[in-house]
């Protein structure tokens, strides 16, 4: 029996790991599962000897030639773990080490820009069908639930058509606020804390800056005085997650 799922990648695939081990956890939460997110390299540093028949790796990648990822799956496949990987490019070394596949087909098998969303969005889409698929299989939702989340997905296209036709504001908000700071930080709070750590490596990719990520809340106990423009992460917050968010975002101005 699968008593642990294990999630990797490296770079934006081990960002996009860790949102579909999120997703697995908010649909499987009744069977007791352990659900874990790695990026390659440090699974391979940290396995120990154990057996792995009773894991389920879930490894994320565009091309499917990633050597970290490719390693761990190795090592995990020889302990006797299932591997299901989530890839674009179809017959890539990933997809021949794999148990099985689901293919992202987000254009094309290798990327000209390594900044794409697209890439980030169809691996995590992907991983949020994964997590249906096994919710319906281990009855820990019912189709009702089931058919109300898929709807949820298949209207996201739109919502992100609608952020695009503020593009002109965003960029008058980035022309007026980013050029005047040096540095450069952003935080989060649970999912948005996942898109940070994305938003953070597309801005590094694009502006050639280091720029630190965090919680929202420990930005203002490590280094406050060091980024003159944070960017807050705030989609869709609880209440009581928000009032703490305003709180912290006043400390920081």
């Amino acid at each position: 029996p699968i008593r642990r799922i294990i999630c990797v990648g490296q770079g934006t695939a081990a960002v996009a790991a860790m949102a579909v081990a999120r997703l697995l956890r908010r649909t499987l939460a009744d069977t007791g599962m352990s659900i874990e997110s790695y990026t390659g390299s440090e699974l391979i540093g940290f396995m120990g000897d154990e057996r792995m028949d009773d894991v389920f790796l879930i490894p994320v990648s565009q091309s499917g030639t990633t050597t970290d990822t490719n390693r761990v799956v190795d090592l995990c496949r020889d302990r006797g773990a299932w591997v299901n990987c989530i890839v674009n490019r179809r017959n890539s070394p990933l997809v021949q080490k794999s148990d099985s596949h689901i293919y992202t087909s987000n254009g094309r098998d290798v990327e000209m820009a390594v900044a794409s969303t697209k890439a980030f969005y169809s691996q995590i889409a992907a991983g949020k069908l994964l997590s249906l698929w096994l919710a319906d299989v281990l009855g820990t939702l019912d189709k009702a639930a089931i058919f109300q989340e898929i709807t949820a997905l298949e209207g996201l296209p739109g919502k992100i058509v609608d952020v695009l036709e503020n593009k002109e504001q965003i960029a008058e908000v980035a022309r007026k606020y980013a050029p005047v700071h040096r540095y450069w930080a952003l935080v989060g709070n649970g999912a948005n804390c996942i898109a940070a750590q994305e938003v953070r490596i597309k801005l590094s990719e694009l502006c050639y800056k280091s720029i630190p990520c965090d919680v929202t809340e420990d930005k203002k106990h490590i280094d406050l005085s060091t980024e003159p423009l944070t960017l807050v992460m705030a989609s869709d917050l609880p209440e009581m997650v928000v009032t703490d968010t305003v709180k912290e975002t006043t400390i920081f101005k």
